[in-house]
Order: C-alpha cells, then sequence, then structure tokens
C-alpha cells in the first residue's frame, strides 16, 4: 500500500512539475521574447564560483531588461530551469561537451516562437577549440531556420604574439608557426562571423575600430561594458575592522582572476619588496585565484603556482583566492588604489567596471590605456579635469610605483573618485539594457531587412 501511494505521489510531482513548466514555456514562447545563450552564475547569486566572469555580466543585462528573457545557461549539477528576476532560465548544456550547441538546439525547439537569440561569447567560455570554433556552425542553422542571431563578443583578438603567455606560447620556432596559425584562425573566424551574425556587440569602442577591419562596420555595435550601481558600500573603516587591516595603512589591490595578460605576477613582483609608500605601511592584496577556465591547462598551472611562489617569500603580501559575493564589498571598501597592470588591451574589464561600482581610485598600465579613448570616458575627464596621463604608467617598477605615489597624494586621487563617481550612473546596467533593447529590437531588424 506504501509503495502505491509512493509510486502515485511521485507520479503526481512530476506531472505538476511538468505542467510547470509548460506554463512557463508558454509564457516566454513568444515573438518579443530575447533568447540569451551564456554561462550564468547560480540561482540566487550574481558572482559565482568557478565560472566566468562573463556569466555576471549576463545577468545583470538579462535582469535589467524591460522584455521577457529566456536564458539558455551551463548545467550545473543536473538539467533544471526557474525563474529568476523575470528571466526563465534553462540550464541546458555542459561546457566542454562536443555537443554542447546540440543540447542548444533542441532546447530551443521548445522555444519556437522566439527569433531573437543573442550569445555572449569569449574563447574560453565554452571550452576547447571545437565547441568554440562550432559556434560558427550554429549560427548557421539559425540563419536557417529564420532566426536573428547576434553576439557580444568579450574578446578581441588581433595579434595572438601579444598575448603569447596567456595562451601557453613560448619564444621557439615551433611555437611562432603556431602564433601565425592562430592569428589566421582568429582572422578568419571574425569574418564568418560577421556574416553569420545580424549584429556583434563589442564592449569597449576601441574595440569596435580593431573588429572593423574583418567585420563590416554597419553590424558592429558598441554597447559600454556595465556598472552594477546596485552593491553595498561600506566605509573604509568599517571594511577594514571585518578584515583585520589597520586604518592607518596603506592598502593596494590587484583584483580579479591570477591571468598573464591581466598581469598578476607583474602586481606582485613590483610590490613585493615595498614595504611602505609615503612613509605609511603598505599591505597588498592580489583579490582572486585561479581561473576557473584555464585550471585545466599544464602551462596556466605553471604560471599560477609560480605566482603562489613569489607571494609566499613576501611578507606584505596576502591572497585571497576566491572570494564570496558578499565580500568582495570588503575588499574594494578597505583599498586606498587599485593596480592593473595589464600586458594587452582585448577586452572590457569586469574589475574596472567594479572600481566604478565602488569608486575607487586606481593605475592602469599603458598598454591597456587605450580602453579610455572611448567617447564617453573623454567627456567625463574633461568634466573633472583628468587626464589618462595622470593615472597611467609604463609597465615598469619605477613608473607604476611613482604613480601609485602620485595618487595617493590626493588631488588625483579625488578627480579619479569623482570621475568614477559619473561613469557608475553613465554606464549603469539599467542604461546599457536599454541599449541592448534598442541593438537587439526585432523592429530594427524588420526595419532593416525592408529598407
Amino acid at each position: 500500500m506504501f509503495s502505491r501511494l509512493l509510486v502515485f505521489a511521485l507520479k503526481r510531482e512530476l506531472l505538476s512539475v511538468e505542467t510547470i513548466m509548460k506554463k512557463l514555456i508558454s509564457l516566454y514562447n513568444n515573438p518579443d521574447t530575447l533568447m540569451m545563450i551564456t554561462l550564468y552564475p547560480k540561482k540566487g547569486e550574481l558572482y559565482s564560483r568557478g565560472t566566468s566572469g562573463v556569466a555576471s555580466y549576463a545577468k545583470n543585462i538579462a535582469r535589467h531588461m524591460k522584455r521577457k528573457v529566456v536564458v539558455l545557461a551551463d548545467v550545473i549539477s543536473s538539467p533544471e530551469a526557474y525563474e529568476e528576476d523575470n528571466v526563465l532560465v534553462v540550464r541546458c548544456f555542459r561546457r566542454g561537451s562536443p555537443l554542447l550547441w546540440l543540447q542548444i538546439l533542441k532546447t530551443m525547439r521548445s522555444f519556437g516562437l522566439v527569433r531573437n537569440i543573442h550569445i555572449q561569447f569569449d574563447f574560453a567560455m565554452y571550452g576547447h577549440i571545437f565547441p568554440t570554433t562550432s559556434v560558427l556552425l550554429f549560427l548557421g542553422c539559425l540563419s536557417l531556420f529564420g532566426k536573428k542571431a547576434s553576439v557580444t563578443l568579450h574578446h578581441v583578438i588581433m595579434d595572438v604574439r601579444k598575448i603569447s603567455g596567456h595562451i601557453g606560447l613560448g619564444k621557439s620556432l615551433k611555437d611562432s608557426i603556431k602564433g601565425k596559425i592562430y592569428n589566421s584562425y582568429f582572422h578568419i573566424f571574425y569574418a564568418f562571423l560577421g556574416i553569420f551574425s545580424q549584429r556583434v556587440v563589442v564592449l569597449e569602442e576601441p574595440l569596435k575600430e580593431k573588429l572593423e577591419r574583418r567585420i563590416d562596420r554597419d553590424k558592429i555595435e558598441f554597447i559600454p561594458h556595465g556598472v552594477d550601481t546596485k552593491v553595498k558600500l561600506l566605509t573604509k573603516s568599517e571594511a577594514r575592522k571585518r578584515l583585520g587591516i589597520p586604518q592607518n595603512d596603506y592598502v593596494i589591490m590587484f583584483f580579479g582572476y591570477v591571468n598573464w595578460f591581466k598581469g598578476a605576477d607583474i602586481f606582485v613582483s613590483y610590490f613585493k619588496e615595498i614595504d611602505a609608500i609615503l612613509k605609511r605601511k603598505v599591505h597588498c592584496i592580489v583579490g582572486g585565484g585561479i581561473s576557473p577556465t584555464m585550471k585545466d591547462e599544464p602551462f596556466y598551472q605553471t604560471y599560477y603556482q609560480k605566482v603562489l611562489n613569489e607571494i609566499e617569500t613576501a611578507e606584505n603580501f596576502k591572497i585571497t583566492g576566491y572570494i564570496p559575493q558578499n565580500k568582495i564589498g570588503y575588499y574594494f571598501s578597505a583599498s586606498d588604489l587599485l593596480v592593473l597592470p595589464y600586458r594587452y588591451f582585448m577586452t572590457a574589464s569586469g574589475v574596472l567596471s567594479l572600481l566604478f561600482s565602488y569608486q575607487k581610485p586606481f593605475i592602469v598600465s599603458d598598454n591597456f590605456s587605450e580602453i579610455f579613448e572611448s567617447n564617453d570616458f573623454r567627456s567625463v575627464f574633461g568634466e573633472v579635469g583628468l587626464r589618462k596621463r595622470d593615472f597611467v604608467f609604463e609597465l615598469n617598477k619605477k613608473s607604476c610605483i611613482t604613480m601609485s605615489e602620485n595618487v595617493l597624494k590626493n588631488g588625483i586621487k579625488n578627480k579619479i573618485v569623482n570621475m568614477t563617481k559619473i561613469v557608475r550612473e553613465k554606464r549603469s546596467y539599467k542604461n546599457t539594457a536599454k541599449m541592448y533593447e534598442k541593438v537587439l529590437s526585432t523592429n530594427l531588424w524588420a526595419t532593416k531587412s525592408h529598407s
């Protein structure tokens, strides 16, 4: 008797789940819905452990949109579907699977009326070369099915040699040949991406100029990287109490995954012997840990271990590892200065976005300073009386330390903070979501197709 009741209860539960799912599908399956394909944070989180920074970006965009959004996302433990922030999240594909795009196509069959498909994309987030390259076949299929596909490119790479350490290329003849092959691959990839996509979105204006070499400029849209304006701001005093950091010392931080192109090793090498700046003791923090998208690569493991070994020998250094979402604000609020010693500009910076969220002073390498050529940055610089040379350092130790001292003297620091406050509002996710609404609207495509 008990077993019959249990079977009946299970069948009833399954029917209930199936009924709910059908209702959700019918609610979201309409021509005005946007379907976004991306990695996505865990339910109830914005910055989840073990996923790409693209995930939090995608969630910020999706939850600020006025239209209905279906997110086809990566499976965390098992396939599931749920509604969150007026977004239907369907976890249906496994990162790195050779069948990834087929898994997505299968799920899309339940949303046959949805025409607008948008893909968040970078070259590491979906796995190795096969699932990454297969996005072109996927885009081709969408075109055949009458879908309107667009892509946000989180990286634009025109010369692989400038990110050699990031992808494990050395200086041997063999690696030189590999570099040329990779360059050809990227150029061809972008060309076909432009052919199969209705729109290609980049997150900084100079990246649009780079991409115009391979894609029709009329297809490329610049939408500034969004800024989270809903973060909880703490006083420096309160944040330092929670972290156990002395109130009168300087705190200088590198934030983000420990990556070669971001220059985590450079930050450690420049500051490991600096005990004091402007006669105040210095605490240096690497606010992050191992990259979840690169952790399985042998060359990356070697690089990461080297950084750890350097930190172990520096008395003034601490590496946090992954910082839970509820503690990110502690580290930003406690810091006096953020250092971005990037080796190459190929992407908008999620770290820079968080700097604007928490209104913190910062300095950046000249290799990365091209990002500030966007017109919206230039207009704000004029408004607050700031110049790029006030916070940009040459990629050497002397220049970096000197620039750190100059900014910490307050005159420049205050101007940078004023700049971050203005950019914070202009680039809020609420505003960037509106830009996406305009660029990805069905009406825009319909107008284009009839013109």
